[in-house]
């Protein structure tokens, strides 16, 4: 009898990690932990490095969030508003990751006006907000903190590192069970 493994990412090879399907949440942050990233709050400086992406944190127009752009060299690029506040900067982080995950093989370069708030906000950035909420808010972290700390926003918000609308909506994302994830 035969037995199939499946090939699953080596986490110091970062040609392994791109070309493995990590689209849910989960499987980064189980990635992350297997790269010795703390998850909770996400060091995404550091897995950002990890992934081989270049991170710049430059000033932008105040409406622009961040940008994930394939450079010239093929190599993949993070920018973030450097005048915006830290937390905002790491959902902005996290919601650029969620597009190098979902949706990198649809573009080449996203940029992101104030995270689209509202009514303007197409499909994909839908999906890489939540993704970044996921990854930043994980569900079963998120649901212990509320049934055995606090469910005070601010509390959240200050145990994750994310801003407290951030941590308001994954709150009641998570409580109305949207997503899986």
């Amino acid at each position: 009898m035969a037995i199939l493994r499946r090939k699953t990412a080596n986490p110091n090879d970062v040609k392994s990690i791109a070309a493995a399907n990590l689209t849910n949440p989960e499987s980064v942050i189980r990635l992350a932990n297997s790269m010795g990233i703390t998850t909770v709050p996400f060091d995404l400086d550091l897995f950002i490095h990890k992934l081989g992406i270049i991170l710049n944190r430059i000033i932008m127009d105040n409406e622009i969030s961040g940008k994930l752009e394939k450079n010239k060299s093929g190599v993949w690029e993070i920018s973030v508003n450097a005048l915006h506040h830290p937390r905002r900067q790491r959902f902005t982080l996290a919601h650029e990751l969620g597009h190098y995950f979902l949706h990198r093989n649809q573009s080449n370069i996203f940029t992101d006006k104030a995270l689209y708030r509202g009514k303007e906000m197409s499909s994909m950035e839908y999906e890489a907000n939540n993704f970044a909420g996921a990854i930043l808010m994980p569900k079963d972290a998120l649901l212990l903190v509320l049934k055995n700390e606090s469910n005070d926003i601010d509390f959240v918000a200050d145990h994750f590192n994310v801003s407290a609308l951030a941590a308001k909506i994954r709150v009641e994302m998570v409580k109305r069970n949207y997503y899986a994830y």
